[in-house]
């Protein structure tokens, strides 16, 4: 790897003023890059039992949940939470939501909720969502992101993932939308009434359950969001979480929360959602960042 490092530098023509690396566990060393700054930026768990050696290496390191970032902390004097980035189809329709407030969300008779994410992936605790969707048969559930088996994007190989597929084609209140542009999707979910995600979050080393980039696309929309205890917003009421890893009550929760909907949300409630989804822009994240680095080093 040092050898390719110098490849790169080469290629480059020029020493690199800044290298900011997301990929653990394959460049070792940044310090061979010979760069005034080096970070090294976490946005998911570590899949093997060491800590990325990049980590070691860095002048800064950022993560994108509070557990990610205690993992870093003895590998990184600099270690930072950072959360996921609204991109600017997101920021758009939460400034288009902000601008429609006052008022409060009166659903039509049959509420719609909403889900976007890769369906194949591992984290999903299928068993659960099975349940919610039975017990839910007047409620629409649409969801955004790839479901059929195409391509070489399958991300786990396992019978129940596809399993639940069949089981979500076979359902009359679901529609599977499939993987579509950002573009498409910022417009496609204003149709929910509110949006949910749950996880596993005890079983696998990859999905501890405490962040996911979906849940600031959910709060563009200002709509409520139901959630497995998800750590890093722990401390704020902008989502409707469990209050532990345990999702035995999470059907209990989601029931309670549509009937919420039913009756109409609150404005101020809309407002906050919105107001913290564009509080972390793409382009806030990167000025703040501008701005550590400056502090760091100068």
């Amino acid at each position: 790897m040092k050898a390719q490092v110098k490849l790169l530098t080469k290629a480059i023509g020029l020493r690199p003023d800044i290298v900011w690396c997301f990929d653990p566990y394959r460049f070792l060393n940044l310090k061979w890059f010979k760069a005034s700054v080096n970070i090294f930026f976490a946005a998911d768990l570590f899949y093997y039992d060491h800590l990325p050696e990049e980590a070691f290496t860095a002048d800064v390191c950022l993560g994108v949940s509070d557990t990610i970032v205690e993992l870093l902390k003895p590998a990184c004097k600099t270690a930072h939470f950072i959360n996921h980035g609204v991109n600017r189809h997101f920021t758009r329709i939460a400034q288009e939501a902000l601008d429609q407030l006052p008022g409060t969300i009166h659903p039509k008779s049959k509420i719609t909720v909403g889900y976007v994410g890769n369906l194949l992936m591992e984290a999903p605790d299928r068993n659960t969502m099975k349940k919610v969707i039975s017990a839910h048969p007047d409620t629409q559930f649409v969801f955004w992101g790839q479901y059929e088996i195409k391509g070489n994007f399958v991300a786990f190989d396992k019978p129940e993932v596809f399993d639940f597929v069949r089981f979500l084609q076979s359902q009359p209140n679901v529609v599977l939308r499939g993987a579509v542009h950002p573009s498409v999707l910022s417009e496609e979910v204003k149709m929910a009434d509110m949006f949910w995600v749950c996880w596993q979050t005890t079983t696998s080393k990859m999905w501890d359950g405490s962040n996911s980039h979906k849940i600031l696309e959910y709060l563009s929309t200002g709509k409520p969001v139901v959630s497995h205890y998800m750590s890093t917003y722990r401390d704020n009421n902008i989502i409707d979480m469990l209050d532990s890893k345990d999702n035995s009550e999470y059907l209990s929760l989601f029931s309670q929360i549509l009937k919420r909907v039913r009756s109409g949300e609150l404005t101020d409630l809309q407002r906050d959602r919105i107001l913290f989804a564009m509080e972390n822009s793409y382009r806030s994240h990167i000025a703040g960042i501008e701005k550590l680095i400056e502090s760091r080093f100068s």
